[in-house]
C-alpha cells in the first residue's frame, strides 16, 4: 500500500506543476497563486483528520519551522526564476530532494530500515545524470547568471529541500502523531505570509488574478496537500534515501511527458536518454 501511495505522489506534483503552467499562460500573480494554493492544501489535513484534530503547543516550533522553510521555497523559486534562467533553476530545485535523501543516510531510522547501499548508490547517481540530461537544452540560456539569481536559487534549494527533514523529525518525535495538525497550523502560517507578500506585491491586480485563477489554485493546492500529507505518511514507512530520488525522478519524467503531450514542447535525444536514465534509477533504488 505504501508504494502505491508514493507512486502517486509524482502524479501530484505532475498536476501541480501544470497547473501552475496554465495559470502563467493567464498572467496572474505568483504570491496570490501560491497563498490560494496553500490555503487550499489546508482542506486535504481536514479530510484527512476526519474532524478528530488535537492540538498541542508542542507541534508549534515543527509547524513554524515548516511554514519558514515552505514559504521561503516558494519565494525564492520565484525570484530566481524571474532574475535567471528557467531551466537551470528547475534543475536546481530538483536537486533539493537530495537534502533529505542525504539526511535519511546521515540520521538513520530508529529503527533501521533494511536497504541495499549498492543499488541505492547506483540509483542515486543514474538519477543525477537522468536529471542533467532532460533539463539539457540544445540553444544556449539567454539570461545571465547574476548575484541575485544566485541568492535566490539557494534559498529555495536549501528551504524546499528543508520541509521533508522536518516532516520526518516531527513524526518521529511524536510517534506518527498530530501529522494533520502540523501540517494545519504550517499551512495557515504559509499562508498569511504569502498573502502579506501578495498584497505588498500585487494589491493593484489581487482580485483579478484570483478570480483568474480559481480552478487552478484550487487544483494545484489539493494536490499540494495530498503530497505533503502522503509525505508524512511514508517517512514512517520507508527509507528517507529510497523515497526522495523515487519522487524527484519520476516527478521529471512525468512533467516531461506532459510537457510533450499537452504543450507540444519537443524533447531532445539527450533528454529522452535522461528520461529513460530515470526509469532504471527508479528501478535501482527500489531493489
Amino acid at each position: 500500500m505504501e508504494y502505491l501511495l508514493l507512486a502517486l505522489i509524482p502524479v501530484g506534483c505532475c498536476i501541480q506543476e501544470v497547473s501552475k503552467k496554465n495559470y502563467n499562460q493567464k498572467k496572474g500573480g505568483a504570491f496570490s497563486f501560491s497563498a490560494a494554493s496553500s490555503f487550499m492544501a489546508i482542506l486535504v489535513y481536514i479530510l484527512a483528520s476526519g474532524g478528530e484534530l488535537n492540538f498541542t503547543a508542542e507541534i508549534l516550533p515543527y509547524s513554524i519551522a515548516f511554514a519558514v522553510s515552505y514559504s521561503l521555497a516558494m519565494i525564492g523559486s520565484f525570484l530566481a526564476i524571474k532574475y535567471g534562467p528557467l531551466s537551470i533553476s528547475s534543475l536546481i530545485l530538483q536537486y533539493s530532494l537530495l537534502i533529505p535523501t542525504v539526511f535519511g543516510i546521515l540520521v538513520p531510522d530508529d529503527p533501521p530500515k533494511e536497504t541495499n547501499s549498492w543499488a541505492i548508490g547506483i540509483g542515486i547517481f543514474l538519477l543525477i545524470i537522468s536529471l542533467l540530461l532532460v533539463n539539457k537544452k540544445e540553444k544556449s540560456v539567454n539570461k545571465k547568471i547574476s548575484a541575485k539569481w544566485v541568492i535566490f536559487v539557494l534559498l529555495a534549494f536549501f528551504c524546499n529541500g528543508c520541509c521533508s527533514p522536518i516532516q520526518r523529525v516531527q513524526q518521529q518525535n511524536f510517534d506518527g502523531q498530530y501529522k494533520n495538525e502540523f501540517m494545519i497550523i504550517a499551512m495557515l502560517l504559509s499562508t498569511a505570509s504569502l498573502a502579506i507578500m501578495a498584497i505588498l506585491f500585487e494589491r493593484k491586480t489581487l482580485a483579478e488574478s484570483v478570480k483568474k485563477g480559481f480552478g487552478w489554485f484550487t487544483v494545484c493546492g489539493l494536490c499540494n496537500g495530498g503530497v505533503n500529507y502522503s509525505v508524512i505518511v511514508l517517512v514512517n514507512l520507508l527509507p528517507s534515501q529510497i523515497m526522495f530520488p523515487i519522487i524527484s525522478a519520476g516527478s521529471t519524467i512525468l512533467i516531461s511527458i506532459a510537457s510533450v503531450l499537452f504543450y507540444k514542447e519537443k524533447l531532445t535525444k539527450i533528454q529522452y536518454i535522461g528520461l529513460t536514465l530515470g526509469i532504471f534509477a527508479i528501478i535501482a533504488l527500489n531493489l
